[in-house]
């Protein structure tokens, strides 16, 4: 857990970071590549029950994956992998993760005495890991996610932008099923 980012003349201390000693990518050789990276900006707005925004004080933040199977995706002729210009490749399998970043934004609100608050927030995202072609369609996967970064800044008194950097990997855990003739 990390802490403390400095945003315009505000201190936000963040807790949830990845703690990159503790984070291991790829087990083993066959593991080597199952990951992406992506941001998830957003923007959020207080619920009419809250106060006003004076300054963002802490943000929480965990994420939860709902959801993980393999998927078909476009692939070049006999198995061949398409490239796009960046290097990507499309083999025919994907792995599409679902999950949700779970938040909470302790504030200080905008009135004479300055009471703390907080609201929660969950945000719904998607993510996709390309996967080698022999992939099994039931393969199985454990996901592990590193928030790399929180940025936040107060739009306005009702208004919250606020951008994530996640890191998914996609770790095997069991063989899939293979027909041996």
């Amino acid at each position: 857990m990390k802490a403390c980012r400095c945003i315009g003349q505000n201190v936000v201390e963040i807790i949830g970071l990845c703690d990159f000693d503790q984070f291991a990518i790829g087990l083993n050789k066959c593991d080597l590549g199952q990951w992406t990276q992506i941001s998830i900006p957003e923007v959020l707005q207080l619920p009419c029950s809250k106060p006003d925004i004076a300054t963002i004080d802490t943000i929480l933040i965990d994420v939860q994956i709902k959801l993980a199977k393999v998927i078909r995706t476009p692939a070049g002729e006999c198995g061949y992998p398409i490239v796009n210009s960046e290097g990507l490749r499309l083999t025919g399998k994907k792995l599409a993760i679902e999950g949700v970043l779970q938040q909470k934004i302790v504030y200080t609100a905008a009135l004479c005495d300055q009471p703390v608050h907080f609201v929660h927030f969950e945000i719904p995202f998607s993510a996709f890991i390309v996967l080698a072609c022999d992939t099994c369609m039931d393969q199985k996967f454990f996901i592990e996610t590193c928030v790399e970064d929180v940025f936040a800044i107060d739009f306005n008194c009702r208004e919250i932008f606020k951008n994530v950097t996640l890191f998914i990997q996609a770790i095997p855990i069991e063989s899939c099923r293979r027909n041996i003739y």
